[in-house]
């Protein structure tokens, strides 16, 4: 711990830095730092989760990053907004602060994949007024020809920024950002129908960066290993602003590098002797199920401080689960830390104790299901319990109330109701959506004339002055850290074949031991026989991973006349959803996707003798629950994940040596096919 360290005052400033609260932004912070500590590395980057592939200073940050703002403002771009496409490293974080020096103004959204719908991408564009896209050139050539083919983006200049060569000493961009001034627009969640672009500003920044510092004790001491995308918010303001802010050093790993490795993320934290790391619910799963006790013989995680657990619901169960496995590595209880935000929030809202294991309270199912908090005294023996974690208490000038969601009444503890939060890390609100955001952002109790409030949209309760988050009153999805809308995946499953009636579908969460997986429940018209299913389910499941990338954990197809909607015709999900797991619902056919991991090698026995039949092998173990696999069927039928994609890349380069284009496995293309595409990719092979 730094001596001159200030972590108790509740002001937007580092707590090491002398800069003018309330003035200083990201910007002034970072060229504080390279003026005091030019030389002090601020990020490494991993390519392939092992070996140090290059670093950034200070200085160095800042420079790149003045050098593109001042080719920005040249090109007329300040004021102006941008989309960001990046692959995992420094031309991302370069480009990003560029655009902060030059007053443009970047939409960070999840990257485009070649020959993939472009639909997201241009809805994003028209929803924020897009002038151009900043990229790099392997990228811009790689996406350039798909987005000709679009009225919309075909308008949308290119500039690369990796090939802008750098000029010095130290060019000087005229803009100088305002403490009030918009940062960036986040566009992480939403309907892909209905985009929408959180307004962050550098007060926001500012705000939530030292909401981050104090809750997590974070100072210069402290080493960082991140691998959460850098455009989803998590990535962006935990893993990239506030390094720069706290002035420590941050070191960066690839996401597909963890899904495919997650014991790389465990021996960066090993070598670097890193205090402060975190990740979502189902990355602890993705450790423990991808680490055997031979590799935690080699692990040392007795340096972490933090590790965080956030972007999805906290479980209990998830958490106890990774420290008894990596316990002997000497991690300790206390560095499991729960979090609580969202990007209307900018980030964080709230941060459980650094000092203290996680609190977890048992509570009465049956009482919860009420909206009301009854304590269980004797949990070990009980059946009718849930354990909620404990979320803590906020920092800075942010507010927390519960409330109830039909009334806008304030609730006594003891009661669930909707979170609401107040204060400065409260962004601005959706661009181009005043009404929107006037009812989200803008509410106030009943009986206060008070709109400055954020309608979460979460349901939690206070209990000793923490918060406690129990579900949500929106219909989202949460898979891998990632928010889906249901409406969005009801089309999607509707449109994949024509024997699903149409504003009939049901999608939604279902726990499935442990993890948040999707469930989809579709009405078939009356003239579909039995005899039909298995090919109804076979378009269903394609669909959903060839436009969401996510294993569902079971398609359910119900009779006609099933569907429960509202008078006016709305779907009632939350009654779909205890249709389906109280069995309720007279079912025609479904299919369950099983999430149990095989070892690595389970398929490899025997031997593989061509690629071929090691796919065949690999979907049927991987993918089938052991049963054969149809060499005419595409991986997407077989409900083929962003995270299997990955695996099956990983292995394929091992034994074959080569690599897939990742957006093959999600094309409508049969097994066989794809094997003779690998072929062809074995023969380039120098």
């Amino acid at each position: 711990m730094h001596d001159d360290m200030d972590l108790t005052s509740p002001v937007p400033v580092p707590g090491d830095l002398q800069l003018e609260p309330g003035r200083a932004t990201i910007v002034a912070v970072l060229r504080r730092r390279a003026e005091l500590l030019p030389a002090k590395r601020v990020f490494t980057f991993l390519a392939n989760g092992e070996d140090e592939t290059g670093s950034l200073t200070y200085a160095s940050l800042d420079l790149g990053a003045r050098n593109i703002a001042v080719k920005l403002e040249a090109l007329g771009l300040t004021g102006k907004k941008v989309l960001m496409f990046y692959p995992p490293g420094f031309d991302f974080i370069l480009a990003f602060f560029g655009c902060l020096y030059a007053g443009v103004i970047p939409a960070t959204a999840y990257p485009p994949r070649k020959n993939r719908s472009l639909h997201r991408i241009r809805t994003i564009a028209a929803d924020c007024g897009a002038d151009s896209i900043l990229t790099t050139d392997a990228i811009a050539r790689s996406l350039e020809r798909n987005f000709a083919e679009d009225p919309l983006l075909a308008g949308l200049p290119w500039h690369a920024t990796d090939t802008w060569p750098v000029s010095g000493p130290s060019p000087s961009p005229a803009f100088e950002p305002g403490f009030e001034d918009l940062a960036f627009l986040q566009y992480t969640s939403g309907s892909t129908g209905d985009p929408k672009g959180v307004m962050v500003s550098h007060r926001n920044i500012m705000y939530n960066l030292r909401s981050l510092q104090l809750i997590f004790r974070i100072t210069p001491g402290d080493v960082a290993v991140h691998w959460v995308p850098q455009f989803h918010d998590l990535g962006l303001i935990f893993g990239i602003l506030e390094t720069v802010f706290s002035g420590s050093l941050a070191v960066l790993i690839p996401p597909f590098i963890f899904i495919s490795n997650p014991v790389l993320l465990l021996g960066a934290i090993t070598r670097y002797r890193a205090t402060v790391s975190g990740q979502p619910d189902f990355a602890f799963n993705h450790c423990v199920e991808k680490t055997d006790a031979a590799r935690i013989e080699h692990l040392d995680l007795s340096s972490l401080r933090v590790m965080y657990s956030g972007a999805e619901p906290v479980r209990k169960s998830t958490l106890d689960r990774f420290f008894s496995t990596f316990a002997p590595a000497g991690l300790k209880a206390a560095s499991l830390i729960p979090a609580y935000g969202m990007a209307e929030s900018t980030l964080i809202l709230v941060g459980g104790s650094v000092t203290e294991p996680p609190f977890f309270l048992p509570v009465s199912t049956a009482a919860l299901e009420k909206n009301l908090v009854v304590t269980v005294n004797e949990p070990d023996t009980s059946t009718d319990i849930q354990w909620i974690a404990s979320n803590g208490r906020p920092q800075m000038d942010t507010s927390m109330l519960v409330m109830d969601p039909e009334t806008c009444e304030i609730l006594q503890p003891g009661k669930v109701g909707e979170i609401w939060a107040g204060g400065s890390t409260v962004t601005m609100g959706y661009f181009g959506k005043p009404l929107l955001t006037e009812s989200v952002f803008r509410a106030s109790p009943s009986g206060r004339n008070d709109h400055v409030w954020l309608r979460t949209g979460d349901l939690g309760f206070h209990y000793n002055g923490e918060l406690f988050i129990t579900g949500r009153l929106k219909d989202l999805v949460i898979v891998h850290g990632r928010n889906f809308y249901p409406q969005d995946m009801e089309e999607v499953v509707e449109l994949s074949h024509e024997s699903i009636r149409k504003t009939c579908t049901a999608c939604f969460s279902i726990d499935d031991s442990g993890k948040e997986r999707l469930a989809v429940v579709a009405e078939l018209r009356r003239s579909i026989l039995p005899r039909d299913t298995g090919q109804i389910l076979d378009a269903i499941a394609a669909a959903v991973s060839r436009e969401f990338e996510i294993r569902p954990a079971c398609i359910t197809l119900v009779r006609t006349g099933s569907a429960i909607k509202t008078s006016s015709g709305k779907i009632m999900r939350r009654a779909a959803r205890e249709a389906l797991l109280s069995g309720k619902y007279e079912i025609i056919a479904d299919r369950w996707f099983d999430e149990k991991e095989l070892a690595p090698d389970d398929f490899m026995e025997g031997g593989v003798p061509d690629l071929g039949q090691f796919l065949i092998s690999w979907v049927s173990q991987r993918l089938n629950k052991g049963l054969p696999a149809d060499p005419a069927c595409s991986l997407p039928a077989y409900g083929i994940d962003s995270l299997r994609a990955v695996e099956l890349t990983e292995e394929t380069k091992n034994i074959f040596g080569f690599e897939w284009p990742p957006y093959l496995f999600f094309e409508e293309i049969s097994i066989t096919q794809l094997a003779a595409e690998g072929i062809k990719l074995m023969e380039e092979i120098p």
